[in-house]
This record gives C-alpha cells, sequence and structure tokens, in this order.
C-alpha cells in the first residue's frame, strides 16, 4: 500500500521532466507545422492560437506540482518561415489579449454580483417592513417572508461566489502566468 501512495505522490515523474534542484516542470510539445497551434479561420494581424494549444497551457499550471515553474519547449517540423523570437512574440500577444477578455469578465461578472447584493438588500428591507408594518397578515405574511428570505439569501450567496470564487479562479490563472510560466522555446525538431 505504501508503494502505492508514493506512486501516486510522484506520479509528475512518470510525464513530465522535473529538475528537483531549481523546482522546473519541462514540458515538451512536438507539431508539424506552426499553423497546427493557429486558429486558421480567424483572420487577425497577428495569428491567434487555438484553443486546443491555449488550453494546455492552462492545463500545464494544474499538471505541474503547485511550487514548480514551467519551462514550455515547443518543437516543430516545420517553422513556415517563423523565427524563435516572432513564435515567443505572438505567445506573449496572445497571453495579453487573454488577459484582457479575462478582466472584461471578471468586471462583468463583479458588475452582475454588486448588482445581486444590491437586490438582496432591497429583498431583506421588504421582509422587514412587512413583518413590521404588517401586524395581522396571517399565512399570507408568513409566505411571503419566507420567500423574501430564501431570495434575500440566495442572492448573497450568489454575488459572493462570484466576488469570491469564479474571481479567484480567473485570478489564479493570471498568477500562473505571471509568476509561474518560466521560460518557453519555439524551435525546430
Amino acid at each position: 500500500m505504501k508503494n502505492r501512495l508514493n506512486e501516486f505522490i510522484n506520479v509528475e515523474n512518470e510525464f513530465y521532466e522535473l529538475d528537483q534542484e531549481n523546482k522546473k516542470a519541462i514540458m515538451r510539445l512536438e507539431f508539424n507545422k506552426v499553423s497546427d497551434i493557429f486558429d486558421m479561420s480567424l483572420i487577425t494581424k497577428t495569428p491567434m492560437l487555438n484553443d486546443v494549444f491555449s488550453d494546455w497551457v492552462k492545463c500545464s499550471f494544474e499538471y505541474a506540482p503547485r511550487k514548480y515553474k514551467i519551462d514550455l519547449d515547443i518543437s516543430f517540423s516545420d517553422m513556415e518561415g517563423y523565427t524563435s523570437e516572432e513564435m515567443k512574440d505572438i505567445f506573449l500577444k496572445n497571453v495579453y489579449l487573454e488577459a484582457k477578455k479575462t478582466l472584461r469578465n471578471v468586471s462583468l461578472k463583479n458588475n452582475i454580483a454588486y448588482g445581486l447584493i444590491v437586490l438582496g438588500v432591497l429583498f431583506f428591507i421588504a421582509m422587514m417592513l412587512i413583518n413590521n408594518l404588517v401586524k395581522d397578515g396571517g399565512i399570507f405574511k408568513d409566505i411571503i417572508c419566507y420567500i423574501m428570505d430564501i431570495a434575500t439569501t440566495v442572492t448573497f450567496w450568489e454575488a459572493l461566489t462570484i466576488l469570491i470564487v469564479e474571481t479567484k479562479e480567473k485570478g489564479d490563472l493570471g498568477r500562473n502566468l505571471m509568476k509561474r510560466f518560466d521560460s518557453i522555446n519555439f524551435h525546430l525538431k
């Protein structure tokens, strides 16, 4: 059983080169040609990386041990006229574009969360007013107050989920790209 536990703890060693001294995970990708990592259906000034490649870069942070930086080594059979420096520039511009898109999405979701908080406060105020102003409402008053209580709770929890959980997830990706991404190398096989 202990052998299986050690195997589980060190499973990353079975897939990637891990530099234990420098705390780096070296991840290698191979493609036939540079255009294999571009989204060829989008006509842009700077080529956009396709979703498969972008997702793999994001997932590399999840596959690598937590405290390790990532070195990506990407090789091609055909560079199609691109230099290593041009590819690094294209990669960085795509990372910046993705970061800007993420910031816009986080800002939009945060605005929705603040709206939910305001709505929750309004439900709470309405519930308090009904409780204090309507003395003999009977079962109808109880039903309305119960619904208002649920609406208050749900809107606050949804707002907190957006503000805390979703914002943290998006922020983690940005921090990983800034702090854990050590180097990227594009070259011929």
